[in-house]
């Protein structure tokens, strides 16, 4: 059977127990299948064809007829589906044993495990939404903050898919004016309207940077900021940490060296996420060598993080070595914390913010300080008026810039229309792959193996 015309079945709900669990079946048999796994509530096969958008009640059935759960089944028919093909929805209760037997049965029946993300592909490959609009259902099933959210569903909704739909056709109309005029070309006629012409390329190429404005945020956006927290032992790194996230996730005693790992956490401030780093405490030297590793891992994170918050303890006197690891941050990735702010001072540092991990004291600050250094405003306006690229779409759209220059020099250079439509087509190559107008079979299988099965 095609790989993309069997029917496949999965679990569209998590794993585990729960009230109701969703199991997905899509293809040319899953009416077919339905018929067969379907009784009403009676015990009576369904009379007529499947209604397209009805919801059924009755039990599903193992091939001998014995009954394994009462359930309701959603039937979609092609074209009008999630997939573009018949697709059946099985909600069921959420037992585990109940999910694998409903699958087990389905499966016999020539019925695949679907593989990841292989519903979207389908719907994809079907017509039912584009590339980036299929990228975007990964980046709404990920999103952990309502900035990520409405970023995921603005693209969805295909709103940065018009704009690069936009590019694609004109230079698909410039293409296309190129390649009629080269007939006049052989009749002794230049009929190429060049001041057109490069208007064309100029709006292109302004439109590409106004679309990659956006880049610098792309990785931030969906993965978060690397925020590490840093610093000498016993500073209280990991009660921020706990404060910060709102629970005990790193363990805190008064024993130096406790941290021994780099943990992580997400935390969401105002939409944007920031991924916390709980790392080792730094000292010239730590008495055994599992310790040593921690603060190399320490030492490593803080060197690729985009914030580092260096915690100090404002109880104890600061040392020459605090004092010098401080001077050698980089003011504009860094932020000096004077922790422990509700027991006595033994000093203070310049333009460091003062709080205390156990009380929650200068928390907000901290917060606002974390917001400036994301450049927050920054990223809610690009995502709000403009969209943020993946990092896919700003690699295609960062290469279509170099042979948009070379069409441009070409037309001014009045090269041959021959040579401007292979010119031409090299930029709508790449437009095309970032809409997946073109695309390669190992492109699509690197995109949705991000998808969890049974989307």
């Amino acid at each position: 059977m095609s790989l993309h015309t069997d029917t496949i079945a999965a679990l569209a709900t998590p794993p585990g127990e729960s009230g109701i669990a969703v199991i997905r079946v899509s293809g040319e048999g899953a009416l077919a299948v339905l018929s067969t796994v379907m009784r009403s509530m009676s015990g009576d096969r369904f009379a007529g064809e499947w209604e397209h958008r009805r919801l059924y009640h009755g039990r599903f059935v193992a091939p001998d007829g014995a009954a394994i759960d009462e359930v309701m089944a959603a039937v979609m028919r092609a074209p009008e589906s999630y997939t573009g093909e018949d697709v059946a929805e099985v909600s069921c209760h959420g037992g585990s044993a109940i999910v694998a037997r409903i699958l087990e049965t389905l499966f016999s029946l020539d019925v695949r495990p679907a593989e990841p993300g292989e519903f979207t592909r389908r719907a994809f490959l079907n017509g039912k939404m584009d590339l980036i609009q299929a990228e975007a259902v990964a980046d709404l099933i990920h999103a952990r903050t309502e900035l990520q959210r409405s970023v995921a569903e603005r693209q969805l909704r295909g709103a940065l898919s018009e704009r690069i739909d936009a590019l694609a056709d004109g230079m698909l109309g410039l293409l296309g004016l190129i390649e009629a005029n080269i007939d006049f070309v052989e009749e002794g006629i230049d009929a190429l309207n060049i001041p057109d012409a490069l208007a064309v390329i100029e709006r292109q190429r302004a439109e590409i940077d106004n679309l990659l404005a956006s880049a610098a945020f792309a990785r931030p956006l969906r993965d978060g900021y690397r925020v590490v927290i840093a610093g000498p032992v016993n500073a209280g790194k990991s009660s921020l940490f706990n404060r910060l996230v709102g629970e005990s996730r790193a363990i805190v005693t008064e024993i130096p060296g406790t941290t021994r790992d780099v943990l992580r956490e997400t935390l969401a401030i105002e939409g944007i996420p920031f991924v916390l780093h709980d790392t080792a405490g730094l000292r010239e030297s730590g008495p055994d060598r599992i310790e040593s590793i921690g603060m190399d891992r320490a030492r490593d994170a803080a060197g690729s993080a985009d914030v580092v918050l260096y915690v100090i303890d404002g109880s104890e006197p600061l040392t020459d070595e605090q004092r010098a690891s401080i001077e050698r941050l980089d003011a504009t990735r860094a932020i000096v914390v004077v922790n422990k702010i509700d027991r006595p001072r033994r000093f203070d540092w310049p333009g460091a913010l003062q709080v205390s991990a156990e009380t929650g004291d200068g928390l907000p600050a901290l917060k606002s300080a974390l917001l400036r250094l994301a450049h927050s405003d920054d990223l809610t306006r690009m995502a709000r008026d403009r969209g943020i690229l993946n990092a896919r779409l700003v690699a295609l759209l960062t290469a279509a810039r170099e042979p948009l220059a070379d069409l441009g020099r070409a037309i001014r250079d009045r090269e041959t229309l021959e040579l401007l439509a292979v010119r031409a087509r090299d930029v709508l190559a790449y437009y095309e792959e970032a809409t997946g107008r073109r695309y390669r079979e190992d492109l699509l299988d690197v995109i949705f193996s991000r998808f969890c099965i049974g989307k």
